[in-house]
């Protein structure tokens, strides 16, 4: 028996390793007086005595039984988009300076410039001379002593907070260094070949060093949505409780109206309300609170939750002026120089942060997201440039025409002779010049620009569809209505101008109060949420049920047809659990394509894929059922990297009466008796579901 270790505390290490609270051999180990029992990772075989020996395997590195198998995959993903360790190093440094250095500039403008000799505000100066730094900046003496107690009150709060920010850094920078040496010794990948290395090579990687290192204890094999899970944990939380409009994500504005509203502030206040706090409802990263998981608490928990939402309502009342003051220099240090040098760029569009949660696929990490968004960019652009007025076209053309002919005549002078600049407001006069040309070129459309004009009602729809190959976005107040103004405003909240993303982050510590007040009617909707769509994976923990994938438990009506499963109201969910806008199906069919080697657990997963293969190589081509479901057309345009709308869906889009989207029919083979799914072995690529 020496050739065996026996491993020391059982019921401890069980707990770390399988995220449970009661390991089974625990009254066993209490009653009897025996040895320590093993628990069996690889290997178990009984001797000649019955006694179960279980042979622990060799330890492979410091990656074998890893407890928070969350924080390891999570730095894993983080250290490939960074691109290697050493970029994360000299991120974490030029921020901690950054900080550093907002605050001492912040105080050097404050205190320590001479305003009133800068802008010759003494009638008896002499503005013929010129005057040099050292006139109007006062020396450091006297620098010091013009800083109030109040202001280095403020420093010393900031620079703590820099104090703890290098800590933090430190230690995450430590766990950091063992990613790059996971990578390098165990994926056998350097940080010099990541740049050549795709996400999906990684995970390849990390499932073929399973069964040598033993990373997941539960596990002998992991697979591709074990890894998103990990990753995605609360991520598809927040996804889901959007898709079901269980935040009120939305700011009432008198004389205007509602908007969509989600700023970087409110998105972090809502993670550590919902995930990240010491009272959240986590017990651990991996682990629900077990009252969550219990109906008669629920009123408890409720309130329990009403109240944290109010008290974090009130910090952020209280470090409102803090905070807003901070984030005015911070935008201020960052976009001074840009809006200078190019104030056209406030005009240029982006995605709110309100879309990114809104278009997000369940299991889609922020590079894939991001990926597909930069994708629908160009024809979203294009969509929303179609909706032009034709007054307000007129009117920018001759801001641009009068704007550029007194700036044109302001730059050949001073070309000619550089004392122009010195003539007083002349400087000011070409930066404002500048701004206003640049704000009337984006009041006018792009094809105004180029020459070209809108041909009406056709031209958005078929700008739309490219559309929404990406975004996979559709309510259904939208349909057949794309060529309207009222779906381009609401479009125009997803895809907003970048000066109003910049205004909505500057009025954040404004609004996030309000908002988490109006979070408290929904308490009780959260605390349900967690119980009904919570399930507990082995080996993974508690994840959202959405992010399982399940199209038979929150498939939707319009996304499914009647097959093999039965009739429509047997497959039917409730509008309760049921994911909005197909987004079960569509989540299902994304993660599919990413990961053609994947096999779904659940049968209905398999059929759905099996038969939505066997359409897109007949159907497709031929043109004709599935080209008439939306979920056709994405599959088309997003997976084959086509922007080219089929006349078929065209003409089924802009049909004004309800649509019924359906899947083809399934293929009356029983997926049951196909026998087990596939083990390890990992099928060659399908083409039919191949990225572009």
């Amino acid at each position: 028996m020496a050739q065996f270790s026996v491993r020391r505390d059982v019921t401890t290490t069980y707990m770390a390793l399988n995220n449970e609270t009661t390991p089974p051999l625990a009254s066993m180990t209490e009653d009897s007086a025996a040895a320590p029992t093993m628990i069996t990772l690889d290997h178990e075989h009984e001797d000649a005595t019955n006694v179960i020996i279980h042979k622990v395997p060799q330890t492979k590195g410091g990656w074998t039984h890893i407890e928070d198998l969350d924080s390891f995959f999570t730095r894993m993903y983080k250290y490939y988009v960074y691109g290697g360790f050493y970029p994360m190093v000299m991120s974490e440094l030029f921020y901690a300076l950054q900080f550093l250095f907002i605050v001492w500039f912040s105080t050097f403008l404050v205190h320590c410039v001479n305003y009133p000799k800068l802008f010759r505000e003494d009638p008896d100066a002499n503005r013929s001379v010129k005057l040099s730094l050292n006139d109007v900046v006062y020396s450091s003496a006297e620098c010091v002593d013009r800083i109030s107690w109040k202001w280095w009150f403020l420093v010393t709060i900031c620079c703590l907070i820099w104090l703890m920010r290098v800590v933090v850094s430190i230690y995450n920078l430590y766990y950091d260094y063992d990613t790059k040496l996971f990578y390098n010794n165990a994926l056998k990948i350097k940080e010099s070949d990541l740049a050549w290395v795709n996400w999906s090579t990684i995970q390849d990687r990390v499932r073929e060093a399973q069964p040598e290192h033993h990373m997941c204890v539960h596990k002998q094999e992991i697979n591709e949505l074990d890894i998103y899970h990990r990753i995605l944990r609360y991520n598809n939380y927040m996804v889901a409780m959007v898709n079901k409009n269980l935040l009120p994500l939305q700011v009432h504005v008198p004389c205007i109206g509602d908007f969509h509203y989600l700023s970087k502030g409110l998105k972090w206040n809502l993670e550590f309300l919902l995930f990240y706090s010491p009272f959240s409802p986590w017990e651990n990263c991996w682990q629900l609170r077990q009252a969550y998981k219990d109906h008669t608490k629920r009123m408890q928990l409720a309130r329990q939750l009403e109240k944290q939402i109010i008290l974090l309502a009130a910090i952020n009342f209280l470090l409102a002026p803090l905070i807003q003051a901070w984030q005015i220099l911070y935008f201020f240090f960052n976009y001074a120089e840009l809006i200078k040098r190019s104030p056209g760029s406030l005009g240029l569009r982006t995605w709110s942060l309100y879309a990114r949660e809104t278009l997000r696929h369940f299991n889609e990490l922020e590079h894939e997201l991001r990926d597909r968004l930069n994708r629908a960019h160009k024809p979203a652009t294009k969509y929303l440039a179609s909706f032009s007025s034709p007054i307000t076209t007129v009117f920018a053309k001759n801001i641009v025409f009068l704007s550029a002919s007194v700036l044109g005549v302001l730059v050949v002078l001073s070309v000619y002779d550089e004392d122009v600049l010195t003539v007083e407001h002349v400087l000011t006069i070409i930066t404002i010049l500048g701004c206003v040309l640049a704000a009337a070129r984006a009041l006018i459309g792009e094809e105004e620009r180029l020459g070209g004009g809108c041909t009406g009602p056709a031209r958005g729809e078929e700008l739309f569809i490219q559309v929404l190959g990406h975004v996979h976005y559709l309510p259904a107040a939208w349909r057949g209505r794309a060529h309207t103004k009222d779906v381009a405003a609401h479009f125009q909240q997803l895809f907003q101008f970048r000066a109003v993303y910049i205004l909505f982050e500057l009025l954040s510590p404004l609004l996030c109060p309000l908002v988490l007040l109006s979070l408290r009617s929904r308490a009780l909707d959260i605390v349900d949420f967690y119980r009904n769509f919570t399930v507990c994976v082995l080996g993974i923990g508690d994840v959202c049920s959405f992010a399982q994938l399940d199209i038979r438990r929150h498939g939707h009506p319009d996304w499914q047809s009647p097959g093999k499963f039965g009739d429509k109201s047997k497959v039917c969910n409730a509008q309760y659990k049921q994911g909005e806008g197909g987004k079960t199906e569509l989540s299902l069919v994304a993660f599919s394509c990413r990961h053609p080697g994947w096999q779904p657990s659940e049968p209905a997963q398999r059929q759905f894929l099996r038969s939505l293969r066997q359409s897109m190589h007949h159907a497709i081509p031929a043109n004709n059922a599935l080209n008439k479901t939306m979920l056709g057309s994405y599959i088309q345009q997003s997976i084959f990297g086509t922007n080219t709308p089929l006349p078929a869906v065209l003409s089924f889009y802009q049909h004004q009466r309800e649509p019924q989207f359906r899947l083809p029919d399934m293929d009356e083979t029983s997926d049951e008796d196909e026998g087990p799914a596939p083990g390890p072995t990992r099928p060659s690529r399908p083409p039919s579901m191949g990225l572009a």
